[in-house]
């Protein structure tokens, strides 16, 4: 049996989305994750919150369907949750091997940042670090050694020109970080506007909205016309897009948002 469904904003209400306006790609696909009834079943023994350290969590295999290392606490909004994504879904993430060496001011301490961290840890494998504060985070993939024994130097691993664009980002907000302590806020994405419109209407129809509902709140008041589906037929075709959008976005279409 699914568990309850969480707290989410009232779709007709546009600032309970506003943030996401501004959100990563990483913190929009959580926002569909959250709202699945078998994550949500799945995810029962989930933490419940984050306390003020470093969060050290084992890996989950089960967790991957939803591309993830580990089952997050789906009543955490994207503000709030950390989400682990895999690497295979999310595009910017860094690898790097930790050495024991090198010179102080040449090495990378978690301990500075435990606040912000997240470890998932296989049992045998990688430690995939997620520092996270409200939108902003950043992943990284630690293929050898380990973080948590005190502080490392990095040893990047790029490779190639195609997929080459996500890491070097990381990387150079990564170095930013180091210097400030504070994570660069996600840039702006012209996408954004679609994917909350999107989110709102997969609300409106778990809710038990119609499409005419949802196109008179989402759309235009023209969809309030006694014979809307004759008179306005691009907003009756609009609002199917949009329903049908929805609907692919919660089938496990959000992943192509990362």
């Amino acid at each position: 049996m699914a568990a309850d469904p969480p707290a989410l904003p009232d779709w007709r209400d546009g600032a309970g989305y506003a943030a996401l306006l501004e959100a990563g790609p990483g913190a929009m696909a959580w926002e569909w994750v959250r709202r699945d009834a078998l994550y949500r079943s799945a995810a029962r023994a989930a933490r419940r919150g984050h306390g003020g350290g470093l969060q050290v969590v084992a890996g989950d295999a089960a967790a991957a369907r939803w591309g993830l290392h580990a089952f997050e606490d789906p009543a955490l909004s994207a503000v709030t949750a950390r989400p682990v994504w895999r690497r295979e879904h999310c595009p910017c993430v860094l690898v790097a091997a930790a050495e024991p060496t090198g010179a102080a001011e040449d090495r990378f301490d978690l301990a500075r940042f435990a606040p912000l961290a997240t470890i998932v840890c296989d049992a045998r494998g990688p430690e995939h670090l997620l520092l996270a504060d409200g939108m902003a985070r950043l992943r990284l993939d630690v293929v050898a050694g380990s973080l948590l024994g005190g502080p490392v130097r990095l040893a990047y691993r790029l490779s190639g020109f195609a997929m080459l664009g996500g890491p070097l980002a990381t990387l150079h907000a990564l170095a930013r970080f180091r210097q400030s302590g504070r994570l660069p806020k996600p840039p702006g994405r012209s996408r954004n506007r679609r994917l909350v419109l999107l989110l709102r209407t997969w609300d409106a129809l778990q809710a038990g909205a119609t499409q005419r509902e949802i196109a008179g709140v989402l759309l235009s008041t023209e969809a309030a016309q006694a014979r809307w589906r004759t008179e306005a037929p691009s907003l009756r075709l609009r609002a199917q897009r949009l329903a049908g959008g929805a609907r692919a976005m919660a089938r496990g279409g959000y992943r192509g948002s990362l």
